[in-house]
């Protein structure tokens, strides 16, 4: 008997080590840095990227044009679980991957398709608008004639905004950056070019840009800090973005936080920003 209770000790030890970790419930905050793991989804789809930490795996995907994860570079993952189904085979995260400018050449781990994790087919010409698919279908078309065309731009622009109107108000806009760079993103952008209109209508008399440059503190402890120059280059360069938008530099005013935004490791990402003010 004593015998077997003690192997039935061991043994429910073994599962209880082997058991894989639990998923941690919706809104816990995760932040942290790793290698992505880029996952084969099939023959007719794009790859998936997850990463994994402390016994889970969890999903990279960022918002539209925020930047994607490369293999031979870490990411610094920032965000709270999300509730739902997995994605690419793990959990889901809302929240910003960045992607670290150092090599890393262990970062380089290749999922093969195994069948079950399945891609969804992308691109324009599946998942834009019915005016942006026919645009691209278009010229596609045209292209297989003419191969010059192939160098046009396959996404149809989007409708410009009306044009803004009395009466004016202030107005801003918070742009969001990855760790350590100065790359807005598209959807940013667009909103950018759309406070540059409204400033040159409302006749504005002042514009008010501050950069920002944070500290990301990471799940175990750690912390990771910007450069002290970075709070500048982005202030500038959006001052530089809404100069050739047409916005008097002379009412341009450009600002920035010389210390680094203290993180709680919970949505750190947000605290990597610039700040545009319109006042007309």
């Amino acid at each position: 008997m004593r015998a077997t209770r003690g192997w039935m000790a061991a043994s429910l030890i073994a599962v209880a080590v082997e058991a894989p970790a639990a998923d941690p419930p919706a809104g816990t905050p995760v932040s942290f840095v790793a290698c992505p793991v880029a996952r084969d989804t099939g023959p007719d789809t794009d790859l998936c990227f997850f990463t994994e930490h402390d016994g889970n795996r969890y999903a990279l995907v960022n918002p539209p044009d925020w930047g994607v994860p490369q293999l031979k570079h870490r990411v610094l993952v920032e965000g709270r679980v999300k509730e739902g189904p997995p994605v690419c085979g793990a959990i889901a995260i809302e929240g910003r991957a960045s992607v670290l400018p150092e090599v890393d050449e262990g970062c380089s781990e290749v999922m093969p398709f195994d069948g079950v994790v399945k891609g969804e087919t992308g691109g324009v010409f599946n998942r834009g608008t019915p005016q942006q698919r026919a645009f691209a279908q278009d010229l596609a078309q045209r292209a297989a004639i003419d191969p010059s065309a192939s160098l046009e731009p396959a996404i149809l622009d989007p409708p410009p905004s009306p044009t803004p109107v009395p009466p004016f108000g202030p107005r801003s806009l918070v742009i969001t950056y990855p760790f350590n760079s100065t790359r807005g993103s598209g959807p940013d952008m667009l909103k950018l070019k759309e406070l540059a209109a409204y400033a040159r209508a409302a006749n504005a008399k002042s514009v008010q840009i501050t950069g920002y440059r944070a500290i990301s503190v990471l799940s175990d402890g750690g912390a990771l800090t910007e450069d002290p120059q970075i709070a500048r280059a982005r202030a500038e360069k959006i001052a530089a973005i809404l100069g050739a938008l047409g916005v008097n530099a002379k009412l341009t005013h450009v600002g920035w936080n010389e210390g680094a935004i203290a993180g709680k490791g919970d949505d750190d990402w947000r605290n990597r920003k610039v700040d545009v003010a319109v006042t007309p």
